[in-house]
């Protein structure tokens, strides 16, 4: 067997392979020899039938088969003994309708290749924003009163105060003030407070079971996203501006929980936390903490757009597209094409990037590691559902058998080594950090970025 290179362009090539007689042979009989064991054929016993008649049988099905596995074996072992780091996988230029396999003859097999570009990694110059949230006394007020009304005591009164929660009927109302027959109705509860219409608000305090209030609940609450969650609609639908009944089934009063050492080990666990002050300084800090995972996102964000763009690395793009437009059934629509191979592309070396820096720093992702990530999902996924996680033993074995499926073993160590060079980046690089009250710190992690609004669309 011979196989040789030949250079297509910076990154492209074209590997042969070519094969004789004696390479694939005995893999070719050995296979027959199988099949004669275990044929089952008319007129002969069973391991007893001619191996002519296998291979005038099975014979070009088999030829054809090993001839696949070696050039696979032998294409895979090549290049990894070369060292030669590919693009997507190889494309055969000579398919196997276009040959006639015959035992005996010699073959050969032309396949192009696409070549990752050498990776050298420019790190920015300048300082990259580091945004976070100001942690204000309101923000802790509003935690603190959740958790008193969270563990407060529940009672039902006659009628509704400011600080009642109702649980009801909506009905969306026509344009008539009736009643629609297919308009959206649900059940869920209100909270006097969350109406921030003072004559929308009037109109529930003093109200009582089975009493019937109409309002416009986008005009009450000035909420969209409340609205949405509390009329189980999404925001774009034509019903969230509409007028609604509410039916009042219960009134409920929560009574907030004192402020006191009970109230503080329930929280937070025994002893941990003595006194107000140090119950309200936990509660920043958990505040604090929850935010910095969202500065974290759009860090990541806005590192990869960096990187990106100051590592402007080439592809072997022809042969990357046409190896995306072999995989799909229909003709795709050009423009749509180019767009989505974009982010392909992007995706590529931004991998290619993070590869090179976790090579550099030596950040790798062990097989322990993945193994106890994968537990952790698994065990997640269970209580998703209220159940307990399997037993030890079970646990792990359905562990193995889920990092056995297709590239979930790759998948995961993909994530987790991602994770380890931002984590690397984050430390290391300098980074301006930027607290900003909590409005603006919304509007920025939903900001676009120059590179995204040319690009995204």
């Amino acid at each position: 067997m011979n196989i040789s290179k030949r250079q297509k362009g910076d990154l492209n090539a074209i590997i042969t392979i070519e094969v004789k007689p004696e390479d694939y042979q005995p893999r070719v009989d050995q296979t027959i020899n199988n099949y004669r064991k275990n044929a089952n054929i008319p007129g002969f016993r069973p391991g007893h039938v001619p191996a002519g008649i296998i291979k005038k049988k099975y014979g070009k099905d088999v030829l054809v088969e090993e001839l696949n596995k070696l050039l696979g074996e032998e294409l895979v072992n090549y290049l990894r003994d070369n060292n030669i780091d590919v693009l997507g996988t190889p494309l055969p230029i000579n398919s196997n309708e276009q040959l006639t396999f015959e035992d005996g003859k010699d073959y050969s097999f032309d396949y192009e290749i696409g070549i990752a570009p050498a990776v050298t990694v420019t790190m920015p110059a300048d300082k990259i924003s580091f945004f976070l949230v100001q942690v204000d006394d309101k923000m802790v007020e509003n935690d603190v009163d959740d958790m008193r009304r969270k563990y407060g005591k529940f009672s039902n009164p006659e009628t509704a105060e400011e600080t009642s929660v109702l649980y009801g009927d909506f009905s969306e109302l026509d344009e008539n003030g009736e009643v629609k027959a297919d308009g959206n109705k649900t059940t869920t509860t209100l909270s006097i407070e969350m109406i921030r219409n003072d004559e929308e608000r009037k109109k529930f305090i003093g109200a009582k079971k089975e009493d019937a209030v109409r309002f416009n609940p986008i005009a009450a609450l000035k909420n969209e996203t409340e609205v949405s969650a509390m009329l189980k609609l999404e925001k774009n639908s034509a019903s969230m501006n509409s007028d609604y009944e509410y039916k009042i089934k219960t009134v409920n009063k929560i009574e907030k929980a004192e402020l006191n050492q009970e109230f503080f080990d329930k929280i937070f666990g025994e002893g941990i936390v003595n006194s107000e002050e140090e119950f309200r300084s936990k509660i920043r800090e958990g505040i604090a903490s929850y935010f910095e995972n969202e500065s974290d996102k759009k860090l990541q964000k806005d590192l990869r757009n960096v990187f990106l763009e100051s590592n402007n690395l080439p592809l072997p793009d022809d042969f990357l597209k046409r190896i995306l437009k072999s995989k799909q059934e229909n003709p795709v629509d050009e423009h749509k094409f180019e767009h989505e191979y974009f982010h392909v592309a992007e995706d590529l070396k931004w991998n290619l990037i993070q590869n090179k820096i976790a090579a550099d720093q030596k950040l790798t992702v062990t097989k322990d590691e993945i193994f106890d990530t994968a537990r952790v999902m698994i065990t997640q996924q269970f209580a998703q559902y209220g159940m307990p996680a399997p037993e030890n033993d079970k646990l792990n074995e359905m562990v193995l058998n889920y990092l056995q499926k297709d590239d979930s073993m790759e998948r995961i160590e993909r994530s987790m080594l991602g994770h380890k060079v931002f984590d690397y980046l984050k430390k290391n690089l300098t980074l301006n950090r930027v607290e900003l009250p909590y409005e603006e710190f919304i509007k920025k992690l939903n900001e676009k970025t120059a590179h995204e609004i040319e690009h995204h669309h």
